[in-house]
């Protein structure tokens, strides 16, 4: 059994697969997987998930399918077929890409859609860096006190997004440019247990849609993530 994880590009394969190192090893243990596929961006996104899950879905009858493209940005599909101004319209949108392409096959629509689970990193994946606040702090080599921002993390707007808040961290607190695929994973690494993103040091929960997409994939593997 595998769980293959659809993303947009390279540094949120790179960024989970650091976050999950553990995870993935115990799944491997009781031989099962996880894999993060990126899909070359957020259009290409929407214009490939559909095949690619279907693929998935129809090869392995217990294999299961997660979509995770960023939510930010959106307001340049406005007025397209891939309108999405919510996280539900966003997971409706990836639902029924995949719906359609299953029915134009003639294939278990209703079966083979319980197996695939439609998410999002919201607004995008340096969320997951914030969340990680003393991980960001210790690779930033910096003393004070980061969070001065949304809380969940997972709140923040379409004007402010986190990489935004990420990048003009890099730029003053280490005099350079936030460097996605290569900070992400100097950062997440360091991420012993994933409580550490979910929750905050106040046990707040920072994370509450990557934390049902964790939990939706441990139900289905029977390998919690955490």
């Amino acid at each position: 059994m595998k769980a293959w994880v659809y993303v947009e590009g390279p540094s949120d394969r790179l960024a989970l697969e650091a976050l999950w190192k553990g995870w993935r090893q115990k799944l491997k243990d009781s031989g099962r997987g996880i894999h993060v596929i990126p899909l070359d961006g957020k259009a290409k996104f929407f214009r490939k998930i559909a095949a690619h899950a279907v693929e998935k879905l129809v090869a392995n009858t217990q294999d299961i399918v997660v979509g995770l493209p960023d939510y930010y940005p959106n307001r340049p599909y406005d007025g397209t077929e891939h309108q999405h101004n919510t996280l539900e319209e966003l997971r409706n949108l990836q639902r029924r890409l995949v719906s359609e392409l299953l029915r134009s096959k003639g294939l278990d629509e209703h079966t083979l859609l319980q197996r695939f689970y439609p998410s999002a990193l919201k607004h995008d994946l340096e969320m997951l860096l914030l969340a990680a606040v003393d991980q960001l702090r210790d690779h930033l080599d910096i003393q004070e006190q980061l969070g001065n921002w949304r809380k969940p993390v997972e709140d923040q707007n379409q004007d402010t997004p986190p990489k935004r808040l990420v990048e003009q961290l890099y730029m003053q607190k280490r005099g350079r440019a936030y460097r996605d695929t290569k900070d992400v994973v100097a950062v997440l690494s360091r991420v012993t247990d994933l409580r550490q993103i979910l929750y905050s040091n106040s046990n707040q929960l920072q994370c509450p849609v990557f934390k049902a997409t964790l939990d939706w994939i441990g139900t289905q593997t029977g390998i919690p993530g955490y």
